[in-house]
């Protein structure tokens, strides 16, 4: 399936901004040359209607992951596509807006990726924004990297995962709760509780080693 997306295309502002989308949804099209890719008529009907439908919050949630809007029109095509792909998976009468922000989300990490950012260079900027957050009222001073490091890869997968992806590019709760069908506030007391974790290890471990000396 085509969409027809093109660089600059319906986005208001210059690179690097972030601009409110205004047009319309592309409408697909399905090449003739690929019949099994196509899908009944009415499956296609169902998707054009919700991809139409959902296209300017997903524009614009897009444009929430991404510096520049050349780079958010990018992800925003090749999301269209998988979007499509992937639409035999999708259960109608479930949220297509959630779904499609989990794919959203993916082809942008991917999109990242290709554009040489490092994920280690990124777990260590995350884990410098969470050393300053821990030099507070609580703790009093910055801890050491190597400490918050060793205190990080002690969470669960998924609170690692939830607590690294609250820091990327353009993330806020409100979007980290709407990709995960959550509440914002239950998001927000989830990363409280993952920060106190943190926290309490941080604590210990200074504890331990001060012990020893």
């Amino acid at each position: 399936m085509y969409f027809g997306i093109r660089r600059g295309a319906g986005w208001h502002g210059n690179h690097g901004s972030l601009p409110m989308p205004h047009s319309p949804a592309p409408r697909p099209m399905m090449p003739a040359a690929d019949p099994q890719a196509a899908a009944s008529s009415d499956r296609m009907a169902e998707f054009v209607e919700l991809y139409s439908g959902n296209y300017p919050r997903l524009q614009y949630y897009v444009m929430t992951l991404l510096p520049g809007a050349n780079d958010a029109a990018d992800v925003l095509q090749e999301t269209s596509l998988v979007l499509w792909r992937k639409f035999d998976s999708f259960q109608s009468g479930t949220n297509f807006f959630a779904w499609a922000c989990k794919i959203a989300r993916l082809q942008a990490m991917k999109y990242r990726a290709r554009q040489g950012r490092s994920a280690k260079l990124f777990e260590l900027h995350v884990m410098e924004l969470l050393a300053d957050e821990a030099s507070d009222d609580q703790y009093g001073r910055t801890p050491p990297l190597p400490t918050l490091r060793s205190c990080l890869d002690k969470l669960s997968a998924d609170e690692k995962s939830l607590i690294l992806r609250r820091y990327l590019p353009g993330m806020s709760v409100k979007v980290l709760a709407t990709e995960l069908g959550r509440s914002a506030n239950s998001v927000s007391h989830t990363l409280g509780r993952i920060r106190r974790l943190l926290l309490e290890c941080i604590k210990r471990t200074e504890a331990r080693e001060s012990a020893g000396r």
